[in-house]
């Protein structure tokens, strides 16, 4: 199941080229990553059952601008034992076109930050994401 996130573009944003800088496409991924994950438990406790970025990856399609309306879908591609990959499109939209601008992809892993050390992933995230999946 993708989840849709639509992060505001505001002028803090935008480079002197007067599009959004790419550095904040990291932020508006993690803004989406959070929504889906606040979907997959309403109850989470990062303290006991937090992530770590291992890895982010990111291939930038088309600018976007002040103005525009980002659309950004996110799903879990893999999981691991310790491990999610999430991944992402980000489009905007130009009348009846939806134009592709970015697509990336962000390997979390499961941190326990009560013991400093990675961990499994919560047997229900693994059954919300994978009931999420089915939706």
């Amino acid at each position: 199941m993708n989840m849709i996130y639509r992060p505001e573009i505001r002028f803090v944003d935008i480079d002197s080229y007067g599009i959004v800088h790419n550095a904040n496409y990291l932020i508006y991924f993690e803004q989406s990553r959070i929504s889906l994950f606040n979907k997959i438990s309403a109850k989470w406790d990062w303290s006991e059952h937090g992530v770590l970025v291992a890895r982010q990856e990111i291939d930038y399609k088309h600018p976007v601008k002040l103005g525009d309306d980002l659309e950004i879908s996110i799903w879990v591609e893999k999981m691991g034992e310790k491990s999610i990959t999430c991944a992402y499109n980000a489009h905007i939209t130009k009348g009846d076109e939806k134009i592709l601008c970015a697509v990336s992809r962000t390997v979390i892993v499961c941190f326990n930050h009560k013991t400093g050390s990675t961990c499994a992933i919560p047997e229900y995230w693994r059954t919300a994401i994978e009931k999420i999946k089915r939706i």
